[in-house]
């Protein structure tokens, strides 16, 4: 996409890095503004930790990943929040759902 003015990618760098979003987020921010719906849902599903989480073993993170995966959260919105890709939350959710069926 050609953008109208030569700052537009800095524009668009910048709105990535306050709003903490991907390439293609900002771009869609920085197009249609934050009440554009898809924009709204973006920020909606935004993942952040809290604070007073503590995460001890990858066994723990695994259980905190698939609980967000249940309640909706995308692959990429996991791995954004935990620091890791998006390949690591699969296995790491796959990992602590064998061990979830081992203890029952």
């Amino acid at each position: 996409m050609v953008y109208k003015d030569d700052a537009s990618g800095y524009y668009c760098l910048l709105i990535a890095i306050c709003c903490d979003l991907n390439a293609y987020e900002s771009r869609l921010m920085y197009e249609h503004g934050p009440d554009y719906p898809p924009c709204k849902r973006i920020l909606k599903k935004k993942v952040k930790l809290p604070e007073d989480i503590k995460i001890v073993s990858k066994l723990q993170m695994g259980e905190q990943m698939r609980r967000l995966r249940t309640e909706g959260f995308t692959l990429d919105a996991i791995a954004e929040a935990f620091g890791c890709y998006p390949s690591a939350v699969r296995r790491r959710i796959a990992k602590a759902e064998v061990e979830k069926k081992k203890l029952e």
